[in-house]
């Protein structure tokens, strides 16, 4: 049997900083998913000229193809997330995996790039996907670090 290489090993800060973040995230798609299919539920957001939750989360941008919310995209992507940054998933010390969650928050950047293109456009911000960008961003820079700065074994 060949010599295989030794597995890496894990970045053990990384999780702490990761699960709480996709959590956090998971609940504010939630609840905005909820709010867009759910018309009695009420952001609780000010209707300022500028934050404006309702005008962005019922804009034509808000859904994708005409009918998937991008909340609900949101929700699908911190569940994954949260399945990817816990403990038992950073302990697998796996690159494959490492490569897959700096894959999942690049295109997640991606995604908050156009959003936030998109409350420019209509001049309103929504507090609720704010709150998502800076997870995102978060997520984007610990994972980032992560994986740049994860130990190798010496051979």
């Amino acid at each position: 049997m060949p010599d295989q290489p030794p597995p890496q090993r894990c970045v053990r800060w990384a999780w702490p900083i990761t699960l709480p973040l996709a959590l956090l995230g998971l609940a504010d798609s939630i609840y905005l998913t909820v709010a867009h299919f759910d018309t009695k539920v009420v952001l609780a957001c000010s209707a300022t000229s500028h934050i404006n939750c309702e005008k962005v989360t019922q804009s034509a941008q808000s859904e994708i193809f005409g009918h998937i919310p991008v909340s609900l995209i949101g929700a699908i992507y911190f569940l994954i997330g949260v399945a990817i940054c816990t403990p038992w998933a950073w302990k697998r010390g796996n690159l494959l995996l490492d490569r897959i969650r700096l894959a999942g928050v690049t295109v997640g950047m991606g995604m908050v790039v156009y959003l936030v293109s998109v409350e420019a456009h209509l001049h309103a911000i929504c507090l609720y996907c704010t709150g998502i960008h800076v997870i995102t961003f978060l997520l984007f820079i610990t994972i980032l670090a992560a994986y740049l700065l994860r130990p190798l074994d010496a051979d």
